[in-house]
């Protein structure tokens, strides 16, 4: 029996995989379309173009192709041949198949493309952020994390002024205080040693460099607040006409905290939100290339 031939049509043969017995193969017929599709999206400001092969087994007599059942893996026209290895036989089918069929099998690939193809990307509504075609979400999610540390760091400055201003309060504060005290002592004709006076002038000063030195480390940058942790450190041993400079700055620093924590959440929502956006097709972005008929070796019972 003659051979399917298909005036207009080129055809090509699949290489046999290696340490296939020709004997035991036979080519089998199918179609080979070779296109380029291409999406494109004004909101994601992409034109992406991919070149595309799909396959699908010729149908015999009146049977509809089915292009969800490839022939053969993606390959390529370099890894064909021109002409049938001699050492195997063509299949016997009742092939009717015309080049108009062939059309018609374009056509129906086209429509299921449009139908079913999606080019999907990652999107962040807040940023109005898109990734990039084959960007994984690990890959993506840093980007939007980028832009959250943007939004958040006015924020950030904001809030290290206004507690530096507070701690600056707290200090003119104390400084005040310990000018009245000293009034009242001459007023009353007590004297302070010098070493007390020392003593008590080194206590307050430390207070206030440690407490200077936690909130430095909690608005040192977004990492310190994000990446790090917010909550301040306690003074343990605390003398008893310390007390009041120990609640003003502990104050302080529990605010910062309660603060930079709010912040936090605020980025963590910003840095991860994204969805999933899809681009479709239409027909006239799906440009096919060539048409084969492609002969693939098969096994065959013995």
């Amino acid at each position: 029996m003659e051979r399917l031939t298909v005036e207009g049509i080129q055809e090509f043969w699949q290489h046999p995989a290696e340490g296939q017995a020709r004997q035991h193969l036979a080519y089998r017929p199918s179609v080979l379309v070779e296109c380029s599709i291409n999406f494109r999206s004004l909101r994601a400001g992409l034109n992406h173009s991919e070149e595309r092969t799909y396959s699908a087994w010729l149908p015999e007599a009146d049977l509809a192709i089915d292009w969800d059942q490839p022939a053969v893996a993606s390959t390529t026209l370099a890894q064909l041949a021109t002409r049938p290895d001699p050492g195997i036989a063509h299949s016997d089918g009742n092939y009717q198949t015309t080049r108009a069929d062939f059309e018609q099998y374009e056509a129906e690939l086209i429509d299921k493309l449009v139908r079913g193809e999606r080019l999907r990307l990652f999107f962040n509504p807040v940023f109005g952020l898109f990734s990039v075609p084959e960007e994984t979400l690990e890959d993506f999610l840093p980007r939007i994390a980028e832009a959250a540390l943007s939004r958040v760091e006015p924020e950030l400055k904001r809030l290290r002024h206004r507690f530096e201003l507070q701690l600056e309060q707290v200090r003119e504060a104390q400084a005040m205080k310990g000018a009245r005290a000293e009034e009242i002592n001459k007023d009353n004709n007590r004297e302070i040693s010098e070493e007390i006076k020392l003593e008590s002038f080194i206590a307050h000063k430390l207070h206030l460099f440690e407490s200077e030195h936690r909130l430095a480390d909690m608005f040192s940058t977004l990492a310190g607040t994000v990446f790090g942790t917010t909550e301040p450190k306690r003074i343990t041993k605390v003398k008893w006409e310390d007390a009041e400079l120990h609640e003003d700055l502990d104050r302080v620093e529990q605010e910062a905290s309660e603060a930079l924590r709010a912040l936090y959440q605020e980025y963590l929502a910003l840095a991860n939100e994204y969805d999933v956006f899809e681009i479709g097709l239409q027909p006239q972005n799906v440009q096919v290339v060539r048409r084969l008929l492609l002969w693939v070796p098969v096994a065959v019972a013995s």
